[in-house]
């Protein structure tokens, strides 16, 4: 996950009372303005990005489940998909629990094939 420093564990509400100005700065860009005391995102990508193309290189022809918190995600996507990482918030804006998302990378290329889709199936009948 990314280190959100002094907002770990805060919500929205508590950040805006302890911290105002690093919050708006934040959400108006938060990789050039992360949260005080917090990982700069883009070290994030470089330190995630770098474990995902080992893992790809030593899986070609194979499939990989990797469990990642929402943040790391969001912005390993705008990374591979080349979207610009301060957009990941709006990009992609929630990422629910427990939610599958696949990604295909193959010869340097990435493809996103399913986003944020429910892994709990209906009982059947």
């Amino acid at each position: 996950e990314v280190d959100f420093g002094r907002g770990e564990g805060l919500t929205r509400a508590e950040m805006r009372e302890r911290f105002p100005a690093a919050l708006d700065a934040f959400l108006a860009d938060p990789v050039a303005h992360h949260l005080p005391d917090g990982e700069d995102p883009g070290a994030a990508v470089a330190r995630a990005g770098a474990c995902l193309t080992d893992i790809a290189a030593e899986f070609p022809d194979g499939r990989v489940l990797i469990v990642a918190h929402s943040t790391l995600l969001r912005l390993l996507l705008c990374d591979r998909l080349g979207i610009p990482l301060r957009q990941y918030r709006r990009v992609f804006p929630h990422v629910a629990n427990g939610a599958l998302t696949e990604l295909r990378l193959s010869e340097g290329q990435s493809a996103l094939l399913r986003f944020n889709a429910p892994t709990v199936r209906a009982p059947a009948l």
